[in-house]
């Protein structure tokens, strides 16, 4: 133990760690994840990030929440959509802070501490605006493809990947300021730890041939293999790694809004960062939905 903390001290000293609290929680309806940054710092994320020889400087995006983005897009003619001009307006703000936290040599690392998980519109926007070829991990219960005609909730945070890579779907209110941007290739996207896919989702992962490794593949075939497999296909691109603690069994991590029966345990999670980690070429991550108002 003592030999690979040693290690771990040595790859890492004197490299610099950006984290960017996202209190936000308008992509969902329920109270409490947006008090999760501060509960994750709160909890020593610092102090063991400087034990591993980390320099940490943390930023905070705090989206301030108008009037004018209470109004459900099926108020003003545009569908089921909740609050998508609140969430976008979020996601704009946090693209733009991030874009100038990343310029010129920028962090080594960014850590994106959520907050729910339509943050990494802004997030992953912003690296892909520093790393055009960035390549995405998804790491999930569920695959956050759902498109306006298919949502049946109206929540953005299922829509993410959507937006991200214009999957079926014209600019939704609120995310005007994507267009022009880089987008996310799903040949950039591999998700891991899927235990529910609306039909929808579904058709488009088998259409554009995302790779998917859902748990009954993890447990079959073995993280390291599935890991293993999305890494070759990304080659030497730069990875992300995008993190909901639902894709934890509930056992492990319970204070999540969605939670679902059957995921990964908190060591096959951990190894499976570590096989990220060791590439040397994880350049960012979301750490998404914790909610410990709930459980």
């Amino acid at each position: 133990r003592r030999s690979r903390d040693v290690h771990s001290v040595s790859m890492s000293a004197g490299k610099k760690i950006s984290i960017v609290k996202v209190p936000f929680r308008g992509g969902q309806p329920l109270e409490g994840v947006d008090l999760a940054p501060d509960r994750i710092i709160n909890a020593g994320l610092i102090s063991n990030l400087e034990t591993l020889g980390w320099n940490a400087v943390v930023h905070e995006v705090k989206t301030k929440d108008d009037d004018d983005d209470k109004v459900d897009a099926s108020k003003d003619g545009g569908g089921i959509l909740k609050r998508p001009r609140f969430v976008g307006r979020s996601g704009k703000e946090l693209h733009d802070k991030s874009v100038d936290v990343l310029a010129g040599d920028g962090p080594s690392l960014s850590l994106f501490l959520g907050g729910d998980h339509s943050i990494a519109v802004g997030s992953i926007t912003a690296m892909l605006h520093k790393y055009p070829d960035l390549c995405v991990l998804w790491v999930a219960a569920q695959p956050d493809l759902n498109i306006e005609s298919s949502t049946l909730s109206g929540n953005i945070h299922g829509m993410t990947v959507a937006i991200l890579s214009n999957v079926g779907q014209t600019s939704l209110p609120g995310f005007e300021w994507i267009e022009g941007k880089a987008r996310l290739d799903t040949d950039r996207l591999a998700y891991f730890g899927l235990r529910h896919c609306d039909k929808f989702e579904l058709d488009t992962i088998q259409k554009k041939n995302i790779t998917a490794f859902s748990m009954s593949s993890l447990e079959h075939h073995g993280v390291r293999h599935c890991v293993e497999a999305a890494l070759a296909k990304f080659g030497d691109r730069p990875l992300y790694l995008s993190f909901d603690i639902n894709a934890l069994d509930p056992g492990f991590a319970a204070s999540v809004g969605t939670s679902l029966l059957g995921g990964l345990t908190r060591n096959k999670a951990k190894y499976r960062a570590v096989l990220v980690a060791r590439t040397g070429r994880l350049v960012g991550m979301d750490m998404v939905e914790f909610n410990d108002a709930i459980g």
